[in-house]
């Protein structure tokens, strides 16, 4: 659990690394998200990028989740239908062909690129709404098409910072799914060595009892 711990931070963090140009927050999972739901397009921008971030970064909390589980079942995990892409799938019929459950980077993959197209479809339909924010008390129509020319520079900003983002974590999720198991195993190599340490350490201690010259022998080596 620790570990699982560590790497869900390292990811939030990637993120976070990544969109430090556009001060976006990720926020901490709490329920089950909807991960392809946004707020209405007529929100603000900023509550729509939140959603968005927020969306993905659950996805792939719950990704390597279900990852960690998958590999702490036992040394066989490579050779279940979750662990691996499958092989008929296809841009059309990957998501019944890869389930819920499948944590291959594939999969994985092809299901953040849907959640991306559906955040893109969001900021194309937010640009035929004016922005509300930051407007002063009484409007004009200048006012308006400025407030409206900014945002949509945001939003086409914000295409690529989005992109660049989803494929840094899919990068590191993929690394980390091959890294895991080597982790593992070299855990068990460990702890196998420091077990063969103890055992050596107490051979040495009972051999240092023995005493300089044995009783009654005409020398003190052994042979």
């Amino acid at each position: 659990m620790k570990f699982k711990s560590i790497i869900i931070s390292f990811v939030s963090a990637l993120i976070t690394i990544f969109l430090v140009s556009g001060s976006y927050t990720i926020y901490a999972k709490t329920t089950k998200p909807n991960y392809y739901t946004f707020k209405n397009p007529s929100s603000i921008l900023t509550i729509v990028k939140a959603q968005y971030h927020k969306s993905m970064n659950d996805y792939f909390n719950d990704k390597l989740s279900m990852l960690i589980d998958l590999i702490d079942k036992g040394d066989d995990f490579y050779k279940s239908v979750d662990f691996n892409s499958p092989k008929d799938a296809t841009l059309s019929n990957y998501a019944v062909k890869c389930g819920e459950k499948n944590v291959s980077t594939y999969c994985v993959s092809m299901a953040a690129m849907d959640i991306y197209l559906a955040y893109v479809d969001t900021l194309n339909k937010m640009k035929g709404y004016l922005p509300m924010e930051n407007l002063p008390k009484n409007p004009t129509a200048d006012n308006l098409l400025g407030q409206k020319s900014t945002r949509d520079l945001d939003i086409d900003k914000e295409y690529g910072e989005a992109k660049i983002t989803m494929e840094a974590t899919v990068s590191a999720y993929d690394e980390f799914r091959m890294a895991y198991p080597v982790h593992k195993k070299y855990v068990t190599t460990l702890k196998g060595i420091l077990k063969y340490r103890t055992a050596l350490e107490k051979i040495r201690n009972q051999v240092l009892r023995f005493p300089g010259k044995f009783i009654d022998a005409t020398s003190a080596e052994c042979k």
